[in-house]
């Protein structure tokens, strides 16, 4: 009898304690599941902040761009390495936002660009002539049916001429 009550004593304190391993284990997986978001969000700040140190730095073709100048070569080379870098930036949002590491409104936020680039006539000349075959076939499908039957987004110009009176 007395050793009945030790196991059952022992059996108790051991439930306890796998239940206590149990909830630990919970707030340790939640724990690292924010530190996840976050050091996606700094990942994310940080690609953008480069992508737009690559912009202002290429100012003069964004200004030939809304001028509805032709572009030379090296223009469009430029462009090129800016659409490219953005594109892989949305690219890895997008995986961010399928593995739940991104919210869906900071998602769509992010996904505009994609029409801010290539819903224009360069824009989308670049995306069918080299944009789609350098990105994951699912994001180029989705891409590709965000931009059916898009307007032509004007955010460039808009960016070049808010102050004009």
């Amino acid at each position: 009898m007395q050793n009945s009550r030790i196991n059952d004593w022992l059996t108790l304190i051991a439930n306890i304690a796998v239940v206590g391993g149990i909830v630990f284990l919970a707030i340790e997986i939640r724990q690292n599941n924010e530190l996840l978001r976050s050091e996606s969000r700094q990942t994310l700040v940080a690609n953008d902040v480069t992508s737009l140190t690559a912009n202002i730095e290429n100012a003069d073709v964004f200004a030939r761009l809304v001028s509805g100048e032709d572009l030379s070569a090296d223009d469009q080379l430029r462009l090129s390495f800016m659409f490219m870098l953005d594109l892989r930036n949305r690219e890895f949002e997008y995986f961010q936002y399928t593995n739940g590491l991104l919210d869906e409104e900071t998602w769509l936020a992010y996904r505009h660009v994609i029409v801010v680039n290539h819903s224009t006539d360069y824009g989308r000349k670049w995306w069918d002539e080299i944009g789609r075959g350098i990105v994951d076939p699912a994001f180029a499908d989705l891409v590709d049916d965000l931009l059916v039957d898009v307007q032509p987004d004007d955010t460039y110009r808009r960016m070049a001429t808010w102050a004009d009176d």
